[in-house]
């Protein structure tokens, strides 16, 4: 069977870490020197040891410092995915609360390629996130598939899930064995791991396939289909569609409202819907005549959260640097930057999925998020 890849959309984008000057300045200067003080409390550090233990994982430094007291990272130096780096050493999360409080970071395992219609760098939603969380949490990239061992997962508090593939288009795809899904599952279930799914990686349906396993104790799956939501802008002849956009929230269900908290759009493009079984939270939709879509699914399982999203458009720079088209009069006030809130959606998924990380932050020099 002939696959037909997903289209490049005929926009300029910059990798994370090379985008608009301006921005980046704010976030340096951020990250650097003005330490938003965020209260911690001395037991959130209950998990800070063994999360700072797995092996085999690429480190890479959040950077910035501030005044004691704080958290301090400690250094480290070890290997993934064919390349090294080293943690920072003195990285600092500010505290307020005097001597006693302890900021642990959040160490995040992005695993998988990231997607080929984007960011020219592998490693630039990572970059990203590193360096715009101020500390507060730190990112390693897997770009080769790792052993879901009890080991390697329990390093982590969360994992984001790209293309589990050697290619995230094309593939050849990624298998988990039976004892690497029973591990997962347990890190989930009783360790309160935090897992961030995205899938529309690729026009071929196998690329759910790992996924789906993975997820299976879950009960949410993604759908075979590849679509997109409609059409919610017209203005601008960026938008609509390269990328479409999801701006139906449920704000209601208290367990998900928080995840849309500040958010009123954001763009996907060819993503897979999702399946939720009845004790799961829907936390975004599209309703057209054919039916509702589900777009973002998450449950709490046992101890951790699994949340499950469609696409994987929210981990490319341009949905926040308002790449393409900014000299059209037409796009005036409606380009990504303007549109999306995606530092914000990217704090509430995660500050979802780890809800008692009341150190963790994103700071956006353009839109700032709101800490909650």
């Amino acid at each position: 069977m002939q696959l037909v890849s997903k289209p490049s959309p005929p926009v300029m984008r910059l990798a994370m870490g090379q985008g608009t000057p301006g921005f980046w300045a704010n976030v340096v200067a951020m990250a650097s020197t003005s330490f938003v003080a965020i209260a911690c409390s001395a037991s959130s550090a209950s998990t800070t040891a063994s999360n700072m233990s797995a092996g085999g994982r690429t480190a890479s430094s959040a950077g910035g410092s501030a005044a004691s007291p704080g958290f301090v990272v400690s250094d480290a130096s070890t290997s993934s995915g064919g390349s090294t780096h080293t943690a920072g050493d003195g990285d600092v999360v500010a505290c307020t609360n005097g001597d006693d409080c302890i900021c642990p970071t959040l160490s995040v395992a992005v695993i998988g390629k990231p997607g080929v219609f984007g960011d020219a760098s592998d490693s630039a939603f990572q970059d990203w996130l590193n360096s715009s969380s101020a500390g507060t949490a730190k990112v390693d990239n897997y770009l080769t598939k790792p052993t879901f061992s009890p080991d390697f997962l329990g390093g982590y508090n969360v994992i984001i899930f790209q293309g589990l593939g050697n290619d995230s288009n094309n593939g050849p795809w990624w298998t988990f064995s039976v004892s690497e899904v029973a591990a997962f599952q347990d890190w989930v279930e009783n360790k309160g791991g935090g897992v961030i799914s995205l899938s529309g990686y690729s026009a071929d349906s196998n690329e759910i396939n790992a996924k789906n396993a993975l997820l299976a104790f879950s009960g949410i799956a993604y759908n075979q289909e590849n679509i997109s939501p409609p059409c919610a802008i017209a203005k601008c002849p960026y938008q609509c569609g390269n990328p479409y956009q999801i701006s139906e929230w449920n704000r209601d269900d208290p367990v998900i409202a928080k995840l849309s908290l500040g958010v009123t759009m954001v763009g996907m493009d060819g993503g897979h819907t999702i399946s939720a079984p009845a004790d799961a939270h829907v936390a975004a939709t599209t309703t057209k005549t054919s039916g509702v879509s589900n777009w973002l699914v998450g449950k709490i399982v046992g101890k951790g959260r699994v949340l499950v999203f469609a696409d994987e458009w929210i981990t490319y720079t341009s949905q926040w640097t308002g790449q393409g088209n900014q000299n059209d009069p037409s796009c005036i006030g409606s380009t990504p930057q303007d549109l999306y809130q995606i530092s914000q959606f990217w704090y509430n998924m995660i500050r979802w999925t780890q809800p008692n990380a009341n150190c963790f932050k994103i700071v956006d020099g353009q839109q700032p998020v709101v800490v909650w």
